[in-house]
This record gives structure tokens, sequence and C-alpha cells, in this order.
């Protein structure tokens, strides 16, 4: 059972590693070590029901009352939690394919457990001894989407009446989206709507090849949006069908944040110097944080950030909501949009170019973090500026570049960017020399999986 449990949430196929008998001892287990009354909430998988309930049996047996909101968007349900001040467990898939299930965990605050608590969870599961205690479940009630909805546009308020098309997927994010943009006062057209477990339109990763249908339609919008799964992530794609990057989206933003909320930006060290570039505009300094949510809003937590951005498509203003929610995000971009005369391709145009390259390498688990060690110590012999927070990335004049072990694959993988296509070429080039020098040494093939610019 040990691989289910992941660094920051526990996730399997249901059925095969994910059973609800399992999901029944989980309950258990957070119970055990929470000690804490828990709100939960779920996805639109069609496992999601099932495992809710063995999770809210489990979680009750041991003693807690379990707040049942039933299906919701994450960022919804996170409100909820956070507004009542109640630990938050929501079941989730996220955005892998149909047959996968599982649960993340949250404080009240909205950041998610820690790598080192959802140890202690796992190691309370494992040991399968929690004594029995009188606990609830009831219902939390409607309501949760109407707070939701009149909190947000109360705060986040836009300049003109946009078009939106927006992609959910068949996931939660259809329970708010239509609803929320159109008390905003935007036109607002949807597809994919119904909730439905089965994905029948396009996986439930809003990743650049799933995004064909809201490409045909966009030309008509002044932008379009899509969600993940269970809505804790976002795709932007602009009027002419161009997928956006989480620092360009970030760039529209910060744009209007950064003249109302104060504090630095957190971004993580695979984000570009697109970053950078609109932090330098109003004199704020960038905090580097490792890759991962969790990390990213533990970081804009301490940090006091206005802002956490990391490339998978994350995002959190904590002056609006503190922790990371893609319909709060998504409904605070279209309302910098509406201050702006452009399009939203002439806005990303006008930003700052830059060469941008990513490439993954096979290395096998049982050396690739020896190697990524050999490699972290070269690098900082060799170069200044460095940051080793998570892999090694190195900072140059004109680019940088990052090195880093895939937490979940068998691979290392090398990110660079560069001032112009040559620089780029040529920081390629001197770090895959260094990265080759490794593998020679160990006697293994320096074989390139794919790159990505």
């Amino acid at each position: 059972m040990m691989h289910i449990f992941r660094s920051y949430d526990i996730r399997g196929i249901y059925g095969k590693d994910l059973t609800d008998d399992v999901m029944r001892r989980i309950g258990m287990s957070f119970t055990a070590f929470s000690g804490r009354d828990v709100l939960l909430s779920r996805d639109s998988r069609l496992s999601s029901p099932a495992l809710s309930s063995a999770f809210a049996a489990g979680a009750s047996s041991a003693g807690a009352r379990v707040i049942d909101a039933g299906i919701l968007p994450m960022g919804v349900g996170m409100f909820h939690a956070w507004k009542s001040g109640t630990e938050f467990a929501y079941i989730t898939g996220s955005h892998l394919p149909k047959e996968w299930g599982g649960v993340k965990f949250f404080h009240a605050n909205g950041i998610g457990f820690r790598e080192s608590e959802n140890a202690e969870i796992r190691n309370i599961f494992l040991k399968n001894d929690v004594p029995g205690k009188k606990g609830s479940v009831e219902s939390a009630g409607d309501g949760a989407v109407d707070s939701y909805v009149k909190y947000l546009n109360d705060r986040i308020k836009s300049s003109r009446k946009l078009n939106v098309a927006i992609d959910n997927g068949n996931g939660v994010s259809s329970i708010v989206t239509k609803k929320l943009f159109s008390c905003a006062g935007h036109e607002v057209d949807v597809i994919f709507e119904e909730p439905d477990g089965n994905f029948p339109n396009r996986l439930p990763d809003p990743i650049d090849r799933e995004l064909g249908k809201l490409k045909e339609i966009v030309s008509n919008y002044d932008i379009g949006i899509a969600y993940d799964g269970d809505s804790d992530r976002m795709a932007v794609v602009d009027e002419k069908g161009s997928l956006l990057s989480a620092e360009q989206t970030s760039y529209i933003i910060l744009s209007k944040l950064m003249n109302k909320a104060d504090g630095p930006i957190v971004a993580n060290v695979e984000c570009t110097r697109l970053i950078d570039d609109i932090a330098g505009r109003f004199s704020r300094k960038v905090i580097r944080a490792p890759v991962g949510h969790t990390f990213l809003m533990q970081y804009v937590n301490d940090n006091a950030a206005c802002y956490g951005v990391e490339p998978t498509g994350h995002y959190c203003i904590p002056s609006i909501v503190p922790f990371d929610d893609a319909v709060t995000i998504s409904l605070y971009l279209v309302s910098a949009m509406s201050e702006a005369e452009e399009t939203l391709s002439e806005t990303v145009k006008g930003m700052p170019a830059h060469e941008f390259e990513r490439l993954s390498f096979e290395c096998p688990d049982s050396v690739k973090f020896d190697v990524m060690n050999a490699l972290k110590e070269k690098i900082v012999k060799r170069f200044g500026n460095v940051i080793t927070i998570d892999g090694v990335r190195a900072e140059m004049e004109n680019g940088w570049s990052l090195l880093r072990a895939s937490n979940t694959s068998p691979y290392i993988r090398l990110t660079v960017e560069g001032n112009t296509r040559k620089d780029r070429m040529e920081i390629r080039k001197e770090f895959a020399g260094i990265m080759k020098e490794e593998f020679d040494t160990r006697g293994l093939e320096m074989k390139e999986e794919y790159g990505k610019k």
C-alpha cells in the first residue's frame, strides 16, 4: 500500500490500489492524526461518492465530526473550510485519467498538509490500530456556492464586460463558473458543462493538446479558460487560439495586482524570468520556491507574499483568498483584462521575449538522486549565483538553467532560458555537457526522452 501515499496527497487506481475499505482506514488514520473536525467534499469522478462515504465512515468511527459538503469545486470547498475554521479533506483524482481516485488534506488556513504530516497519516494507516470512538456525519447544507460567488464578486470588480468562453472539461468547475462570471457582468458561454466522471470530451488535464474545441470557438470571444477535473488548475487561451504560459498569465494579473497589494512574489524554481520582468517594473522581490503547490502556499504564507505561481497552473492571490484556486484567479485575470484596451494576444505580444526550453533525460530511479547530487556539486563550484532548494538553478546574465530530478518519474530534467536563441543554445550546450560527463562516468546513456520549447 505504500505507493498510494505520495508526498502531498494519496492517490491510486480505484478498485485496485484504492478501495472503499482502504479509504475507510485512511479516514480513521486522518482523524487519529488530526484530532479535529473535518469538512469533506469531492469531485465528479465515478468513484468519488463511494470513496467520500468510506472516508466519512472511517473518520467518524475514530471520533471526528464530519461535515459533508458533497460535490463542489475544490476552491469552493476550501473557501467553506477556511470560513468555518475547519480542516478540509477533498476526494479527488485531480487531473489524472478517470480510473484514478484519491484524497488531499488541507489545514483551515488553506495550506496543504506537509510531507511529514502525510507521512504520519501513512504510518498510522500501516499500524492499523486506531481505537474506535463515537463521531458523527452531518450535511453542510446548501449555500456554499452562493457565498463563494458573493465573496469574490464583492472583491473583484471589472471595468467592462468581456466575452468569456469556458471549457469545464466535464469537471466540477461548471458548478460555479457560469454563475460567477455572469454575476461579475460578463457574457459567458460554456462547453463540456455537465459534470461527468467518464470525461467523455477530453482528459481532465487542461494541457494544450486537449483544448481543441476551446481553440476552435475562441475567436468569437475575448478569452478562453479551461479547468482541470477538480478546478484547482487552469489554462488560458487567447482569441487567436494560442495557449498562454503560467508566467504570461501572471504578467497580466500582476500588472493590476501590484498596484493594490504589498509583498514579494513567490515563483517556483521552474518559472521563467518573465516573472522577474514584471516584478522589476514594481521594484518587487521574487522568492523562488521548490516545485509543488504545497511548497508554493507555504512560501507565500511564510513570506507574506502578494502572489504565488508555478508553471503547472497553480496560482494564489492571498489578499483575495489564502489558498490556490484556479476559479478565483481566472476571475481576477478577466478583471485585469477588462482594464486594457488591447486584445489578449496583443498584450502577450508586448511582453518581454525570452527563449525557453525544457528537456527530460532518462535516469533510473535507483541512481537519479545520486546523479543529481553530483551534478549539483559541480554546478555550485562552477557558477557563482545558484539556487539549490530544489535541484540546482544557475543564474547568468544572459539566462539561467535548472537541473532537477523528477520526484515521480525516472528522469532528470534540464530547463534552459536565454535572452536570445543563441544564449539558449549556448547555455543548453554547456549544461548538457556537464550532464554527459556525469552520465559517462557512471556508464549511463544520456537519452533525451522529449523536449519542449
